[in-house]
């Protein structure tokens, strides 16, 4: 407060203005008491309150307006005016600030308003100061030497509190605080603590030592002015919740310091433990809130009323009682009343017996580790170590309200508590939560909405592996505006007694727990369990909604389950190692399936391995095709959760019907067709749906009930899917049988012992044909039959899945989760990206730096992504709106700021039916594939070729002879154009089967080159070809080979590529799918044409790549001998030159267009962009050359921007008079090679500087410089040429075909 707000004081204190004049009247006055503004003066003595000076008396100071704030505080609480003294004087210590104290109240036993010293009651000196820094600085000054009040102590050593007080304006209210020391002693303290002292007999340093040493400056911030404080009854012992107040913004952030400062100063490092001693004490003060509400035992009294071993028995009470009422755990206690007890029948016992046993009892109950030891405690010095800190805690948590039923309230809590979990374990093991925009864009991308509008009975909603909650909170806050909308009939309280969280971990379901108590969702239901193991709790088909992010990963989770809970799984059999076994997720599909009800709605978060992998894998997906509609995929790269790199999935899912499951009576009807194999007129329930699967495979409707009645005619054998099984079955290829069914992995093995035998080798051939027949029927009758069950199941399905994708670049992850993560020491965690650092400099009163954490907390408010609106969760623009969308059946257009995250796609066409292995993985990328717009059909490419596409050798690379061996072609060795690199080698074995013919077409099958094609000539020299390529021989009666290979140069080729390899984490592309690319088949003389124009244009790209190289060697002989004429010699290390080296750029610095080329170790050509570079001046050339790379040399001209890195050396010639920078390039390459520059021999700074270069005349420079540049710019426009090649091919396939 200042002075200037005097009136506004007056009329918040209730005085009546008459003029300047205010005056108040009291019960416990003479006088009433009266404030002359215009004169500044305050008649206190009028009242009858004792003056010594008017120092206090006027309106002078602003310190004077909470003077008088206070004593009306008194007068107004019942304290007589005469038991009132302002500005007492006692003599004070040599060097002490002053003799007057503010304010004293002192009052006489035998007379009501004056007496004598020997009657004399000193209750409280109380020093006022203005609200703010001062308001600190003397608090912090008592803290050090005890200062003012201490020396009014000394005079007064009778007095029984001191108290340091200030209030101030704040938002129109009078608002006080105060620290009040109880300076009496504790004589039960002093009897059971041998190194306490008492106050008698003591100077005023010495009696602040006691107040430091003994009370460990022990202070109240109530029992003075509170409402139930009785005038004279100063000091508090008993607290109600009345007691208790809410937290704000300011408040929230005072108790992170406060945690942060309590560790910091008793060097307690161990974070996550801290956090864990917390939630037991935010779980005893909600116990305590809720049993003891007129009697709190959650309270610090003061060392007063109070000792450390009664505190820790009262916490350990409520612990006990919170453990057993909240997750259904006993916590062995033993309160000191019930040690007590068991002495009162044993008669004869002597006291000293007694306490003899009962110190034995304290030691083995307090000078332990347990649930309130901050730091480790195994002895009564670290007991009564931890005990301040737990004391501390205690404090800093005490005057808070938990229980509320304020929505902003628990809001706030929840915020409170957030921050702690962040600062205390979230950081360090994020791979335990769920990042908070994560379980916001999965909660609301559930149709909640109508859960609760149509569901007549409240509906149940669990989250199996809840961790700290975050998942049961959201959907909690969610659900409330529902309830409220459609069954404000119903407490909301009810529909969260409906909501269960499942944690086996025993701290994190104490999280959640108090994070449910935090938020105001007291009566979720938290189980400390295995949610893998059934439990009384949690009924099996009971769940309506489910979300969570189940563990994945664990090796041995199945040894902790009995045989008998295994067998509860399908997943599980005989065959499944116990030990090696880590495929929890598997797992808990599974048990989803068995939790949730029919039409219930699920999100899960899985690694994305659940996607593709086989094995284990391959039947949980055959789990969810079974019981579960897929409604949407949404897939996160490895920034997602932090440390974890984990690439995941959430599934978006929901339930089938489960009374009459779908995959039963498919299963059944599946059966029932194959079942007619010997019925000559066989009829087939639900025959479209037969004949659907043979559309979507390409086989002839008639064929395929002809394999059913068990013949495969020769139409049905040419299909590309059934000449892959017989290559399969007959082939001798590695792992041609890999992740093919086991039925017909039996079939096939069976045949191929039999084969071996002297019986089946006696057998005449048309025995042994008969034989191979039959086995090859039933191999491929045991695939398809599984193949035709799953399509069913899947086509059945008319709802299109929603596919959102999460970009690959690190800045495009970030910007598509609206956060990143943060490594650095003291600031990990999760940073949202639009909430800035704060940084002012400076540090607290407490010296804990400023921080954010409530800003990133509630950063998600503002938090900018695709993946929803905060400010709006039914944005039509967002994906989780979609998502929601798609759920209810709603039909709907992907807005175009989200096409490139998301896709719609059938999920029968997420399926591939075409391969022997049928292992039912999701492809993700599907719908969105280019296909030619053309006049003529369009044919797969598998129907052109000859036999089947063939895998190379595996062989090893060896060096050889060009002249007489054959070429051993790689797919490293293919370049982008699709010409040969100069890498030749030779094959350790040459077998026929892989030699090259003019017109095969390789394909890469594997890796990030997967796609790339090459046309083989047998200009290339004689060759064969390696293992990750597949060979195409195509029918020249049906196609021109090249013309094919023209066709797999266009925009649609490389589209098809980029959409089909990037479905799964491994990019792979095989022969089958190769087979399924559709190209238009036009007529044999439109084929010729396009192969003419497009060798044409052939013809030019090869010839001005001929002229490239000519004028290479010409420009090679041009320096040549203008260096035979080099007659001086130049250092690197001279005045002349500046010789740098770049800097290490990170991968987020690289962005797609950036200002600056990016140079590192080949400096021939950029390999990306950046906004940032070391260099500044590019007004003059420069000479780079690669550090630790194959020796590189390379010029760059003036006004070129370019970042060089750590791996790229950059020369600046300064004076141009020696050398000029063009001409440098070649001397210094030539040098390099002398000296065999190399990866292994670096050509770092120091090695450059060092050497000493032959040059010619600046004439002869400048006249070969000129001759050099007329020829680059004839290169740099036969490159151009070039380059334009494809686009000129794409043109004429586009004249001739569309």
């Amino acid at each position: 407060m200042v002075k200037e707000q005097i009136r506004e004081l007056l009329n918040l204190l209730g005085f009546k203005q008459e003029g300047d004049k205010y005056t108040k009247d009291y019960k416990t006055t003479l006088h009433p008491l009266i404030v002359d503004v215009e004169k500044e003066c305050i008649y206190y003595a009028n009242s009858g309150i004792t003056v010594t000076r008017n120092t206090t008396s006027n309106l002078s100071e602003d310190e004077n307006l909470v003077v008088l704030e206070c004593v009306d505080r008194l007068l107004s609480m019942g304290y007589h005016a005469n038991h009132i003294e302002l500005e007492p004087h006692w003599k004070m210590g040599h060097g002490q600030k002053g003799g007057f104290a503010d304010i004293w109240v002192r009052s006489y036993s035998d007379k009501p308003f004056d007496g004598n010293e020997e009657d004399l009651t000193s209750w409280v000196i109380i020093e006022c100061k203005t609200a703010g820094a001062k308001y600190n600085e003397a608090w912090n000054d008592t803290l050090d030497d005890g200062a003012q009040l201490f020396s009014y102590f000394q005079q007064e050593p009778k007095t029984k509190f001191l108290c340091l007080y200030t209030s101030d304006i704040v938002d129109g209210k009078i608002k006080a605080e105060y620290k009040l020391m109880n300076v009496q002693d504790n004589e039960d303290l002093l009897a059971s603590d041998k190194s306490a002292q008492s106050y008698k007999d003591k100077n005023d340093k010495q009696r602040y030592r006691v107040w430091r040493d003994t009370y460990d400056c022990e202070y109240a911030t109530r029992g003075l002015f509170e409402k139930d404080i009785q005038p004279y009854e100063i000091g508090k012992n008993k607290y109600t919740i009345a007691d208790l107040e809410e937290v704000d913004n300011s408040e929230i952030q005072k108790k992170y310091h406060e945690f942060a400062l309590i560790l910091r100063q008793h060097n307690v490092s161990g974070r996550e433990n801290a956090f864990d001693k917390l939630v037991n004490l935010f779980l005893a003060k909600v116990v305590d809130e809720t049993n003891n509400p007129e009697n709190l035992h959650f309270y610090w009294k003061g060392t007063a009323y109070d000792d450390d071993f009664q505190l820790q028995d009262r916490l350990q009470r409520l612990y006990r009682d919170g453990m057993m009422r909240f997750l259904k755990e006993e916590v062995t206690y033993i309160e000191n009343s019930e040690i007590d007890k068991a002495f009162r029948r044993f008669k004869n016992d002597p006291d000293s017996t007694k306490k003899t046993i009962m110190d034995y009892f304290r030691a083995l109950k307090f000078f332990s580790d347990n649930d309130f030891s901050f730091i480790s405690v195994h002895n009564e010095k670290l007991f009564r170590q931890n005990a301040v800190v737990l004391r501390k805690m205690v404090k800093m948590l005490q005057d808070i309200r938990l229980k509320t039923n304020e929505a902003h309230q628990n809001q706030f809590l929840g915020d409170l508590f957030e921050g702690f979990l962040n600062r205390g374990i979230k950081q360090s093991e994020g791979q335990f939560f769920t990042p908070m925009p994560i379980v916001r864009f999965i909660v609301s991308s559930l149709p909640l909405e109508h859960v609760i509008r149509d569901n007549e009975d409240i509906p149940w909603a669990i989250d199996y592996a809840c961790g700290a909650g975050h998942f049961l909170t959201e959907y909690a806050v969610r659900i409330k505006e529902f309830v409220e909308k459609y069954r404000k009939d119903i407490p909301l309280k009810e529909y969260y007694s409906r909501i269960t969280g499942i944690e086996k971990e025993y701290r994190l379901s104490k999280v959640s727990k108090v994070s449910a108590f935090m938020y105001g969702h007291d009566d979720i239901n938290i189980v400390y369990a295995d949610a893998l193991v059934k439990h009384p709790e949690v009924h099996d088909g009971q769940y309506e909604v489910l979300v969570a992010n189940p563990p994945y990963a664990v090796s041995g989770f199945l040894d902790t389950l009995t045989e008998e809970q295994r067998k509860q799984y399908t997943l599980y059999n005989d065959s499944v190692n116990t030990d090696k076994n880590n495929v929890i997720e598997a797992f808990f599909i599974e048990r989803a399936a068995q939790l949730m009800k029919t039409g219930g709605v699920a999100g899960i978060i899985l690694p994305v391995s659940v996607l593709n992998r086989n094995g284990i894998h391959a039947h949980a997906r055959e789990i969810i095709l079974q019981n579960f509609d897929i409604v949407a995929l949404a897939e996160f790269g490895s920034g997602t959760f932090g440390q974890t790199g984990t690439n995941t999935v959430t599934m978006f899912l929901r339930r089938k019907e489960t009374n009459t499951p779908d995959a039963e009576h498919f299963k059944n009807r599946v059966n029932s067709w194959f079942a007619q194999r010997e019925e000559t007129n066989a009829v087939y329930q639900d025959e479209h749906l037969l004949g659907a699967y043979c559309s979507h495979c390409d086989y002839q409707l008639e064929d395929y009930k002809a394999f059913i009645g068990g013949m495969i005619n020769d139409s049905f054998l040419k299909t590309e899917t059934v000449q892959a099984y017989y290559a399969s079955f007959f082939g001798n290829q590695r792992n041609a049988m890999k992740d093919v069914c086991d039925k017909a992995k039996a079939i096939r093995n069976k045949f191929l012992s039999r084969s071996k035998t002297r019986q089946f080798k006696e057998m005449s051939l048309e025995e042994q044909n008969q034989i191979k027949e039959q086995a090859f029927l039933n191999f491929v009758t045991a695939i398809e039959k599984e193949k035709v069950y799953y399509f069913v199941l899947a086509n059945t399905v008319s709802q299109p899945v929603l596919l959102i994708k999460s970009p690959t670049s690190n800045a495009d992850i970030k910007k598509f989760l609206g956060y990143g993560w943060s490594g650095s020491k003291g600031n990990e965690g999760i940073q949202y990206l639009n909430v800035a650092k704060v940084q002012t400099g400076d540090e607290d009163e407490d010296g804990e730096e400023n921080d954010d954490t409530m800003e990133q907390i509630r950063g998600i408010s503002n938090i900018q992504t695709p993946l929803f609106n905060p400010a709006n969760l039914a944005d039509d623009d967002k994906i989780n709106t979609l998502v929601r969308k798609n759920f209810m059946g709603e039909k709907f257009a992907i807005p175009e700021s989200l096409a490139s995250y998301v896709t719609k796609g059938r999920l029968v066409d997420m399926l591939d039916f075409s391969r022997t292995s049928f292992t039912k993985e999701f492809k993700t990328s599907i719908s969105s594939i280019e296909k030619f717009d053309s006049l003529y059909p369009l044919a797969k490419m598998g129907s052109l070729i000859v036999g089947n596409p063939q895998y190379g050798a595996n062989e090893k690379a060896i060096e050889g002879n060009p002249q007489s061996d054959y070429r051993y072609i790689r797919i490293t060795d293919i370049n982008e154009d699709g010409t040969l690199n100069d890498d030749w080698k030779t094959a350790s074995t040459v077998e026929l089967q892989y030699i090259l013919e003019e017109g095969d077409i390789l394909f890469a099958r594997s890796g990030a080159t997967a796609g790339k094609a090459f046309y083989y000539k047998n200009t290339y020299g004689k060759a064969l070809y390696a293992g990750y390529l597949i060979r195409f021989k195509f029918d020249k009666s049906k196609v021109l080979p090249l013309y094919v290979y023209n066709v797999l140069c266009s925009d649609v080729y490389k589209d098809w590529v980029n959409k089909t390899k990037g479905g799964t984490a491994r990019q792979n592309i095989n022969s089958q799918q190769y087979c399924s690319f559709e190209l238009p088949l036009p007529p044999m003389d439109i084929q010729k044409k396009i192969v003419e124009e497009c060798e044409t244009i052939e013809k030019e790209r090869d010839e001005l790549a001929k002229r490239i190289s000519l004028i290479g060697k010409e420009k090679e002989k041009i320096l040549a001998e203008a260096q035979s004429k080099a007659d001086k010699t130049i250092r690197l290390d001279a005045a002349g030159f500046n010789v740098s080296i770049g800097r290490r750029i990170l991968k987020n610095e690289i962005v797609e267009n950036g200002m600056f080329d990016i140079y590192s170790a080949n400096v021939y050509e950029p390999f990306g962009k950046t906004n940032h570079s070391i260099l500044f001046d590019f007004t003059v050339p420069s000479v780079l050359w690669g550090i630790d790379g194959d020796w590189m040399v390379d010029f760059i001209d003036k006004d070129i921007r370019f970042c060089p890195t750590d791996h790229c050396g950059v020369i600046r010639v300064l004076d141009e008079s020696v050398v000029l920078p063009y001409y440098l390039v070649y001397p210094l390459q030539k040098e390099g090679e002398r000296l065999r520059f190399s990866r292994a021999n670096r050509a770092s700074t120091e090695r450059i500087r060092s050497l000493a270069l032959q040059v010619p005349s600046l004439e002869v420079q400048k006249e070969v410089v000129e001759k050099l540049r007329k020829y680059d710019a004839e290169i740099a426009n036969a490159k151009q040429q070039i380059a334009s090649a494809p686009s000129r091919k794409q043109a004429i396939l586009d004249k001739y075909l569309k």
